[in-house]
């Protein structure tokens, strides 16, 4: 077991020649590297180059979004040790996977239950956002999650086309070379990661599988809201708005469940049984159930 610094901003906006910043950040890893820290999760190429001046093992976050080959090889050479592939794209690509595992000596990782739209349209503007979340002044609303959520509770289809992968299934992902695989999320509490880390260690989930996906595990009354870590430096009107903004955030959660257990009857296209989806059937108060098949591909 190691301990893994975090440091994958996509964009450094503009500064990559700046030496203090350079400084800072040699002096910030060299530390890291002094108190036990094994590893170190990057997703800029200037970062990899300070990063292999320690002894902290480098880790090409999901951030990059590396899905071929060619990308792949690009972060080796840079001197990557374990690449984190984009699940956006590979998910269920177990072709691509495997042609990445094969044409790398990198260790390969996959995220397991991020739970993004598959092939998302915003996700390279939502990781530039990220990239620039921390920085005083950034409005802490964050568009792309309230477009992801609005449109899975607009279409919950996009639920099962999310990027998640079963613990069921992770034996099929280890076989085309996966080493390590990512669980998420930050947000969630201790006691849902706990749960989330029983789960795919045991290979097996009984019960809602969106439990295990995203920030949804949290218990809602002990999730903090989507705000700046501070609302001091804001006046007392502007942090009023700013909390009844979070609140309206928070009620875009989905009311669905997906039954793990309906999942394994899936054929090989991904084609899911209509029970499967609790909730769905139908949509919506007022609207049409469908007849058609949910595809989760």
């Amino acid at each position: 077991m190691g301990f893994n610094l975090l440091l994958n901003p996509v964009c450094l906006g503009g500064y990559e020649e700046n030496t203090g910043l350079e400084r800072r950040l040699r002096r910030t890893m060299a530390r890291a590297a002094g108190m036990g820290v094994t590893a170190v999760t990057v997703a800029h190429p200037w970062l990899v180059s300070l990063a292999r001046e320690t002894a902290l093992r480098v880790r090409v976050g999901v951030f990059v979004g590396v899905a071929t080959v060619e990308q792949a090889r690009y972060w080796e050479t840079l001197g990557a040790h374990i690449i984190a592939l984009d699940t956006h794209v590979l998910c269920r690509d177990l072709g691509g996977i495997k042609r990445i595992a094969a044409a790398t000596h990198a260790e390969i990782e996959v995220p397991v239950n991020i739970g993004c739209i598959l092939r998302c349209p915003l996700a390279r503007t939502h990781v530039a956002r990220l990239s620039h979340s921390s920085r005083r002044g950034t409005q802490p609303m964050d568009p792309c999650v309230r477009w992801c959520m609005e449109e899975k509770r607009r279409d919950p289809v996009n639920l099962i086309r999310s990027d998640f992968i079963r613990p069921e299934d992770l034996d099929q992902y280890q076989d085309v070379g996966v080493t390590s695989f990512k669980i998420v999320d930050r947000a969630c509490s201790t006691e849902a990661l706990v749960e989330r880390v029983r789960a795919y260690h045991s290979r097996r989930w009984e019960g809602d599988l969106l439990q295990l996906i995203g920030p949804r595990g949290t218990p809602p009354r002990r999730r903090p809201l989507p705000v700046v870590d501070s609302l001091r430096h804001l006046g007392v009107r502007r942090a009023l708005a700013l909390l009844r903004s979070a609140r309206q955030f928070m009620k875009l959660e989905v009311p669905w469940s997906i039954d793990n257990r309906a999942l394994d009857r899936c054929d090989s296209t991904g084609r899911l049984p209509r029970h499967g989806l609790r909730g769905v059937w139908p949509l919506c108060q007022g609207r049409r159930a469908r007849s058609a098949t949910l595809v989760a591909q």
